[in-house]
């Protein structure tokens, strides 16, 4: 079991890589625009890569689904998923499985 400091220490690693990525991603599309996604889909790989995304999308869906008791919430944590990308699988998996002192699933 983890101890509260080494909890809180791994909080705000994920804290900080989750706010490091998404400054990355805004920076990304500053540099390059939409146009930056379509030289994406104009090559194969590129529809390839998009497909491997969405698959994984659906199996961490599916995950989500047989995990969480409410269907709504599910949603709520799913369909983000295709449009943030796993950035919210890692976060439901943070919330979900980490300890958290007097909290019971």
């Amino acid at each position: 079991m983890m101890s509260k400091h080494q909890l809180t220490v791994l909080k705000g690693a994920v804290a900080l890589a989750g706010i490091l990525f998404l400054t990355l991603c805004f920076t990304a599309y500053q540099s390059v625009g939409g146009s930056g996604f379509d030289n994406v889909l104009a090559e194969p790989w590129g529809l390839v890569t998009l497909a491997d995304v969405m698959l994984g999308g659906v199996c961490m869906g599916a995950v989500i689904f047989a995990h969480e008791k409410q269907k709504r919430v599910a949603a709520m944590w799913t369909v983000p998923i295709f449009v943030l990308g796993h950035v919210v699988s890692v976060v439901w998996l943070l919330v979900r499985f980490l300890p958290s002192k007097g909290v019971n699933r």
